[in-house]
């Protein structure tokens, strides 16, 4: 092998969904092969925890968010902008308005940092709720779209404690599945067993390796 050949490229991947379509166990596969993982969920919270963000946040808000320790209630926060309340979508997108720029320049700084490391990973993947409203697909090579059948993603959500409204606003206040998979360049399904999951994304490497 010749020490001197160029890194093969780096090919970033953004995946997109419905609600409990499975993006977190896709990313989980592609990290198993090597890829790298931007969460943006991750990123979210621990910008949360900021004491500047919980101020600005409190200021557009009001105090209902706060929890005994000055800090954000996560969950009182969720109910207040995914609600049934008129005015929940006037809130979410203050909520936005404040986090999604934060949000970015980190994901944008690790993207830097994966990219300038003498051992690149196989390739990045950006697991992000709102990847295309946020317009972060300017960023990918590649977009993937977890398609995973609707009574299944409800199933999901009730696991993790989701009301059915709870359910249908958050899906409402995103970008419809119709959409996501327009703008996908590639579609994988959000139901496959493990074998099949690591195969299919193992052949997706190799296609992106081959380029």
């Amino acid at each position: 092998m010749n020490s001197n050949a160029p890194p093969h490229k780096t090919f970033v991947v953004g995946l997109v969904g419905g609600i409990a379509s499975g993006k977190s166990r896709v990313a989980a596969m592609f990290a198993s092969l090597g890829a790298a993982v931007i969460d943006a969920d991750r990123l979210g919270h621990d910008i949360l925890q900021l004491p500047m963000i919980a101020r600005q946040l409190t200021q557009r808000l009001g105090p209902s968010i706060l929890n005994e320790a000055g800090g954000i209630d996560r969950r009182q926060l969720s109910k207040l902008v995914f609600g049934t309340a008129p005015d929940s979508a006037q809130r979410l997108k203050q909520l936005e308005e404040v986090l999604h720029p934060q949000i970015y320049a980190e994901a944008v700084r690790e993207l830097k940092r994966l990219l300038a490391t003498e051992r690149r990973p196989s390739a990045i993947v950006i697991d992000a709720p709102l990847l295309l409203e946020a317009q972060w697909a300017p960023m990918c090579d590649l977009i993937l779209f977890v398609d995973t059948p609707e009574e299944v993603r409800r199933e999901r959500a009730a696991q993790r404690g989701w009301s059915t409204e709870h359910f249908e606003s958050r899906e409402q206040k995103q970008w419809s599945l119709d959409a996501k998979r327009r703008a996908a360049t590639h579609i994988i399904d959000g139901t496959a067993d493990e074998n099949s999951l690591r195969s299919t994304i193992t052949r997706l490497l190799r296609e992106m390796h081959r380029v």
